[in-house]
């Protein structure tokens, strides 16, 4: 599998050798001024209107983070994450582009408790957990693909998303998980009026193997099945560790947007399903918990050449059943109902404005303030967890250029302010460490933020072919119980 993927990163790179001037696409591809189309892009059929240039780039990249105290358990304290990448944007003409990326990730998460399981933001609540937990190697896998093409007024398009993630753990308790994850997407906008009325039609399949294993008899411990807010499954919680998920989601896009390059006001709108089973494999695929999510997200705004207005609001419902197994024959348990039991809702809304001018220095300066709630309620016995925040963001980036170099440079600060919380627990019903678990969860759920970070990147131009450039990335989370985050990011690679 690794030499294959090799074999194709080396063909993708080969495959870009049709290149473009690097002082005339750094800022087209890699500026702020296009997260005003991040939505409308999704849209393949529109992806081939975001650039009017091919750019390439093949490169190494290592990401590293330290938290003094893990903010999230569960996601641990801190990662090491070097990456071989490439990705590619090709015009093939003024009606057809493609574009692609494939990466390879193997590194490692440190720290990780009341977590057996990959994809912790995807699967919450409803994981393995056990109270010992460690680092994690994970190796990871990217491809995806699309296509773009314009038939008179309409254009068409179609890409492919894959992941396959091997998370383990080689110390007791033995955790593994081994996920697949496809996305397809196909889209279609017709012109007219000087617009682009768009839709999007997105499909993903799901799946992930779990286990646990202990090699030390003596060393065994529970694994718990968590069904949220510091509760477990109790009857299947123990000793049974090997699980598997499936599911997926549907979302449909609609954008209504000015033609490219052009001024005026635009629209988004995302509606999404999805679910995600448990599945305990050793008693005969017996269904534990579904998770099911609906979301909607809009965004509305004006753009003129140089600047853009814009809202956005999202919201999510995430509703958790869990089913209820009658008396079991051998290693069979009929399931004879299921109870809705999690409830989770989601709210983010704001407001954002970018202004930028390009002279002899390229600079754009962008800013956010908005509003975001998380109501967490166990229906019984009653548990509740709610939190919400005011927030604000500002960022400015530059682009110079000089001779046979070019500079990029991005500066963030972002504050998060609680605005409201709760929390109500049966604590006279709970065991000492899930008492402990929620209450650290809470504590960080209900902190201030303060975070700062910066990029800067040079690009040497060796040929009319090629650029070496490198990025070295850093940032600074405060948070308010006196922990803190650091991040550090180095690059190396080539652009075509």
């Amino acid at each position: 599998m690794r030499k294959t993927f090799i074999t194709l990163l080396t063909l993708a790179a080969s495959l870009t050798a049709g290149a473009s001037d690097a002082d005339s696409t750094l800022a087209e591809h890699l500026g702020m001024w296009q997260s005003v189309r991040s939505e409308a892009i999704l849209n393949p059929a529109l992806h081939a209107t975001a650039y009017n240039s091919s750019f390439s780039q093949l490169y190494m990249q290592t990401a590293i983070r330290r938290q003094s105290e893990a903010f999230e358990q569960e996601k641990g304290d801190g990662f090491f994450h070097p990456e071989l990448r490439v990705e590619s944007f090709l015009r093939l003409s003024e009606r057809t582009a493609v574009w692609g990326e494939a990466g390879y990730m193997n590194g490692r998460q440190r720290n990780i408790r009341w977590n057996s399981t990959s994809d912790y933001d995807l699967l919450k609540p409803y994981i393995l957990a056990d109270t010992l937990g460690g680092d994690t190697r994970l190796e990871r896998y990217l491809f995806s693909g699309g296509y773009a093409t314009r038939l008179n007024n309409w254009l068409l398009g179609a890409e492919m998303l894959f992941r396959a993630d091997q998370e383990y753990r080689d110390t007791d308790p033995r955790m593994r998980g081994i996920v697949n994850d496809l996305t397809l997407r196909l889209g279609a906008a017709y012109n007219t009026a000087g617009y682009h009325w768009a839709l999007a039609f997105e499909g993903n399949i799901y799946k992930q193997t779990n286990s646990v294993v202990f090699y030390r008899e003596l060393g065994v411990i529970p694994e718990y099945q968590m069904t949220g807010l510091g509760t477990e499954y109790a009857r299947f919680s123990g000793d049974k560790r090997t699980l598997y998920y499936k599911g997926g989601s549907k979302r449909l896009l609609i954008d209504v947007e000015p033609e490219s390059g052009a001024a005026g006001p635009y629209a988004h709108l995302s509606l999404e399903e999805a679910c995600h089973k448990r599945v305990i494999a050793e008693l005969n695929s017996m269904p534990l918990t579904d998770m099911y999510r609906d979301q909607v997200a809009a965004t509305l705004g004006w753009r003129g050449h140089s600047w853009a207005v814009f809202t956005q609001f999202s919201y999510a419902d995430r509703n958790g059943e869990e089913h209820i197994a009658g008396t079991s024959a051998a290693t069979y348990f009929p399931i004879i109902g299921k109870r809705t039991m999690y409830k989770n809702h989601l709210m983010d809304a704001s407001l954002s404005a970018t202004y930028g001018q390009k002279a002899a220095l390229d600079w754009r300066l962008t800013g956010r303030g908005g509003y975001l709630q998380n109501h967490e309620r166990y229906v019984y016995p009653e548990r509740r967890m709610e939190y919400s925040r005011y927030y604000g963001t500002l960022s400015g980036e530059l682009f110079y250029g000089t001779g046979r170099w070019s500079f990029m440079g991005n500066l963030s600060a972002a504050y998060y302010a609680n605005a409201d919380s709760k929390l109500s627990l049966p604590y006279s019903d709970m065991q000492p460490a899930f008492i402990d678990k929620a209450d650290r969860q809470f504590e960080f759920a209900k902190a201030d933020y303060t975070e700062v970070k910066a990029l800067l990147r040079a690009d040497c131009k060796m040929k009319k072919a090629y650029s070496l450039f490198a990025s070295l990335g850093g940032g600074y989370i405060d948070c308010s119980v006196g922990e803190r985050q650091l991040d550090a990011s180095l690059s190396l690679g080539i652009t075509f």
